[in-house]
């Protein structure tokens, strides 16, 4: 996902679309991921998140690739030709990582739960490292001349790679759960708290998005940076997600849930007007990696609250809210798209903050202790 952060401002100069445009054709990532999720979770319940991934990473870095070389593609300015073809690979794209994300969510609780201790923020540490390297590798890269279709194409086979090597460490019946003579449901609709948790996570994973596919833009067209440093947002932002998500059991267990959602809020929230209050390329990586900080443990808590309730069965709640969260991770960027095409990208990423302060209002309903 990293490199498709660093490869987003030059696919929308190659189409020559305006944001509300461009917002309109990342819609089709975000529409594949949750077309996949449901099936993917069901799918995981009957064959095992192994089978799962084994299926998914593969394919997924192929599409990445193939979206890479659309570059490579000699297109009119607005062409509708290649605005479809990009189209099409995002939504197989999408797919393909819902598929990931499924599998590899599903197997670390399995693995948190047969764990003497707490493992799940280090899992969601590890995400973060992945889009560290990714962004960094892919500014590297373009700094060094290489062109982006070769870099992102680079990186993409050594993901592939990466997977072959550690596949066979994945624990073979994790997540599996359909019994004989049973069909398990491709999705449950969320109810009471489990709903307000999806919301939680839709609103985090929104801000995540908003990073993902509009921080480059917002550093280019807006505070002036070269498009060979468009990376360097996402990956401020995934330095602090790092940090704070390996530090986060220890926050929690000293501040408690509820003040640690509550004052991640607040700063995730101020962390989005300063970088656009401020007009300084500095400036906005520094609120990128504050946004980082903010917003990096709120996810894992809501997750560790979903598996607690009782108003669902845990597996069927937490795939619940797990789709809800992503379809903000996958749809968000289309909606900040639409919203800045009518206004302006500042004023989208101040919506964002908006909700942000929501979330900070409602952290009572978490735990204290």
């Amino acid at each position: 996902m990293a490199v498709w952060a660093s490869l987003v401002p030059f696919v929308k100069t190659h189409l020559g679309l305006d944001e509300g445009s461009f917002g309109l054709l990342l819609l089709a990532l975000g529409l594949g991921g949750l077309i996949a999720m449901p099936a993917a979770g069901a799918w995981v319940a009957r064959a095992g998140a192994r089978r799962v991934l084994a299926c998914s990473v593969p394919v997924c870095g192929t599409l990445l690739a193939a979206l890479a070389l659309t570059l490579c593609l000699p297109l009119e300015a607005a062409s509708l030709t290649g605005a479809l073809v990009t189209g099409v690979g995002l939504l197989l794209f999408g797919m393909a990582f819902g598929g990931i994300d499924v599998g590899m969510n599903v197997h670390s609780v399995v693995v948190d739960a047969r764990s003497p201790k707490r493992l799940l923020s280090g899992f969601h540490a590890l995400y973060s490292v992945g889009g560290v390297a990714g962004a960094l590798a892919m500014t590297a890269l373009l700094n060094l001349s290489f062109s982006p279709v070769a870099a992102a194409v680079l990186l993409t086979a050594l993901f592939v790679l990466l997977w072959f090597r550690i596949g066979r460490w994945v624990i073979e019946d994790a997540g599996r759960e359909e019994k004989s003579g049973e069909k398990t449901p491709l999705f449950v609709m969320p109810r009471g708290g489990v709903l307000f948790l999806g919301a939680v996570c839709f609103i985090l994973f929104l801000a995540e998005g908003a990073v993902l596919d509009w921080s480059g833009l917002f550093l280019t067209e807006t505070r002036g940076m070269s498009l060979e440093n468009a990376g360097l947002g996402f990956a401020f932002f995934s330095v602090a997600m790092t940090v704070m998500r390996f530090l986060g059991d220890r926050l929690i267990a000293r501040i408690g849930p509820r003040a640690t959602v509550r004052a991640g809020a607040l700063l995730a929230a101020a962390a989005i007007l300063l970088a656009v209050g401020v007009e300084s390329g500095a400036a906005a990586l520094f609120a990128f990696f504050l946004l980082g900080v903010g917003s990096s443990n709120i996810v894992p808590i809501a997750f560790a609250a979903t598996g607690e309730q009782k108003e669902m069965p845990m597996a069927l709640a937490l795939a619940s809210a797990t789709t809800l969260g992503y379809a903000g991770l996958l749809t968000g960027p289309a909606l900040i798209g639409f919203v800045a095409h009518r206004t302006s990208l500042s004023t989208a990423f101040v919506c964002e903050a908006v909700l942000l302060l929501a979330v900070a209002l409602a952290a009572g309903r978490f735990r204290a202790k």
